[in-house]
């Protein structure tokens, strides 16, 4: 959701029954509103190490889709990280996609979002996000 480049490549594989297995569809824990802005300020570990995920205009283009998120997580009573794994899956051509998760809650939370299916106006208003 949040590193979009390969989108055209993915959904070419799925027309062609290759499957994609996503990684890091959780953009590298900032989908799971688990950081306020400021927090994701002063991220020391890999995640500022080359500077990718913490510049500040990258910090403004993710948290503008983390804040647009939140009413929509917050409409379907569910948590961030179910909503962006529910988007993950619905691209076309993803098969699977590789969540990581610091806790059994997280981890039965992102295998709750296998079950979800979100409807056509929910995936459009995501789109209208990014």
């Amino acid at each position: 959701m949040l590193a979009l480049d390969d989108r055209d490549l993915i959904r070419w594989c799925g027309e062609q029954g290759i499957g994609v297995v996503s990684y890091s569809p959780l953009g590298v824990g900032f989908l799971t509103g688990r950081f306020t802005r400021a927090q994701a300020e002063t991220i020391d570990d890999w995640r500022a190490g080359d500077g990718e995920w913490t510049t500040p205009e990258r910090l403004d283009a993710v948290f503008r889709v983390v804040d647009g998120l939140r009413p929509i997580a917050d409409r379907l009573n569910i948590t961030m990280g179910q909503l962006a794994l529910g988007w993950n899956i619905a691209q076309p051509g993803v098969t699977a996609a590789i969540a990581g998760s610091r806790s059994g809650t997280h981890m039965r939370q992102n295998a709750d979002a296998g079950d979800l299916t979100l409807d056509s106006a929910t995936l459009q208003e995501i789109e209208t996000l990014l």
